[in-house]
């Protein structure tokens, strides 16, 4: 059993080997990354694109990601085909306000981006999918934050504190404060706290099991949020489309309960 694990837990090293934007990599630079002999190395690299996970290319015999990675975690990003049944509401907030707007997914500690509309502007923010936020920093992190009961909150505040884009950390009172005022107002609206001139606006949204599953952002460049309407039109956008959320996975989970009862 102790072996099979650490096979595994080579084979997840092996490929995240490829994290940060590698786009191939030579089995002698995965060896290298890994610190393992080349042999195991190879082993591991030959297996994973065996089951269709690595890609490697046959004339110099370099290593990429498979879009069977991408197979894998499909219904991890989108689960219960999230993301279709969320575009009209997506798409609605960013007509309103023509800024990038993010559907993102609490993972834990984090935020992950399952989907995103980038702005048309010329200055615009876009950070991709997949991408992964502290719970702790910038409007989406705190949105679910807020929504979160209090023991809940107190374990994720009782780790190391996380830097802000100006190099200072956020404390603990600090996170505390800016909570407070996210619940007050129901979304969060931060300013220089991942990006110096970026600013993000969320609300969270409730899952069909009455927790927070997530939050729907807006993110554009500080320099138009100065724009007093055009700030309380984000902020509007995203409380209507956290509201609009909730209720859509609520009738979904109603539906599915009225099913089973029918069926009994």
């Amino acid at each position: 059993m102790t072996n099979s694990l650490q096979t595994v837990s080579r084979a997840v090293a092996l490929l995240r080997c490829f994290e940060g934007g590698a786009r191939t990599l030579s089995l002698g630079q995965l060896t290298q990354i890994m610190g393992l002999n080349k042999v195991n190395v190879l082993r591991l690299a030959q297996s994973l694109t065996e089951e269709g996970l690595l890609d490697k290319n046959p004339k110099d015999g370099r290593y990429s990601i498979s879009y069977g990675v991408l197979a894998l975690a499909r219904q991890l990003f989108n689960p219960d085909d999230l993301i279709a049944r969320a575009m009209p509401i997506l798409e609605r907030a960013q007509a309103a306000t023509q800024e990038t707007v993010t559907l993102n997914l609490r993972e834990g500690t984090e935020a992950v981006i399952i989907h995103e509309i980038v702005s048309h502007k010329p200055i615009k923010y876009s950070l991709g999918v997949g991408y992964r936020a502290d719970l702790r920093l910038g409007g989406v992190g705190l949105a679910i934050l807020s929504a979160l009961g209090d023991e809940e909150v107190a374990r994720v505040l009782s780790t190391r504190a996380p830097k802000l884009a100006s190099g200072g950390a956020a404390t603990r009172s600090f996170i505390e404060e800016e909570l407070a005022v996210v619940r007050t107002n129901g979304c969060a609206e931060t300013t220089g706290q991942r990006e110096l001139d970026a600013t993000g606006h969320a609300a969270p949204f409730i899952g069909p099991d009455g927790n927070v599953l997530g939050a729907v952002g807006v993110l554009l460049p500080s320099s138009r949020n100065r724009d007093e309407v055009h700030r309380q039109r984000c902020r509007k956008a995203v409380l209507e489309a956290g509201r609009a959320l909730t209720t859509l996975l609520a009738s979904g989970r109603a539906s599915e309960i009225s099913t089973q009862e029918g069926a009994s």
